[in-house]
């Protein structure tokens, strides 16, 4: 017979490891591809739009609302006007 109490305890534990590991990628790939924009490979606006997108579809939005997912997506992209190698050059 099972304690309900531990099984419950560790599907939870699971759930939230598992809730973890993704918002921890998609930070990551976040700050990936602003990296990218910064040195010009990809278009910004395409690529924080696509980065929503993902965010929906992984229920991250859901999961962590819209305000805390644009906050994730601004941190990466504060700077991604700023092109250093450019600046060097004017």
């Amino acid at each position: 017979m099972t304690n309900l109490a531990t099984q419950e305890r560790e599907l939870r534990q699971t759930r939230m490891a598992v809730a973890n590991s993704k918002l921890n990628e998609y930070r990551r790939q976040c700050w990936r591809l602003a990296a990218l924009v910064r040195t010009g490979v990809l278009d910004k606006v395409t690529t924080i739009d696509t980065l929503y997108e993902i965010a929906i579809g992984h229920a991250l939005v859901r999961a962590l609302g819209e305000d805390r997912v644009e906050a994730i997506i601004s941190e990466a992209f504060i700077d991604a006007d700023f092109h250093p190698l450019r600046a060097e050059v004017a």
